[in-house]
């Protein structure tokens, strides 16, 4: 059995591309998901055995949206205690030492800071590198999940 926690699309303060309204939604919708599931990892860690990032699509009248879900065994207490603590989600990007891969000064223009998920990334190592609090163990976590994009 498993069980499904929606995450979001991205920080619950931040503004994120709107369905219908946004150009380039998709791909931005996308992109947002990519780096909220990585800053989520920078903050809390990688997922344990039991628990693993997936997407979640929807439909609405205007197309379908994606956010990020967290798919875990509810008999897995390591999976179950992550899921807890993911849970709280990040209220601003840089909570997790990441900057917003889009800016939307209104819903129609959006200004693209990070053209990847690889962009976001190096720029939030660049960001949490000591003094940062935390950053050493941040990267570590990323370095965890996304051994591709962050070199030893």
């Amino acid at each position: 059995m498993t069980e499904t926690l929606i995450l979001g699309g991205c920080p619950a303060e931040e503004d994120t591309a709107q369905l219908g309204r946004t150009p380039d939604f998709t791909r931005l919708n996308r992109l947002e998901v990519d780096c909220y599931q990585a800053a989520l990892v920078a903050r809390y860690g990688p997922p344990p055995a039991g628990a693993t990032f997936a997407r979640d699509g929807s439909d609405h009248d205007f197309g379908r949206y994606t956010e990020l879900a967290l798919r875990f065994d509810p008999e897995d207490e390591a999976a179950v205690a992550y899921s807890t603590l993911i849970g709280e989600g990040l209220g601003r990007w840089f909570h997790a030492g990441f900057t917003a891969p889009v800016e939307y000064p209104d819903s129609t223009s959006p200004r693209l800071h990070h053209a990847d998920l690889a962009c976001a990334i190096r720029s939030a190592i660049i960001t949490m590198r000591p003094p940062y609090p935390d950053g050493e163990r941040a990267i570590a976590n990323l370095r965890a999940h996304n051994s591709d994009v962050v070199p030893a």
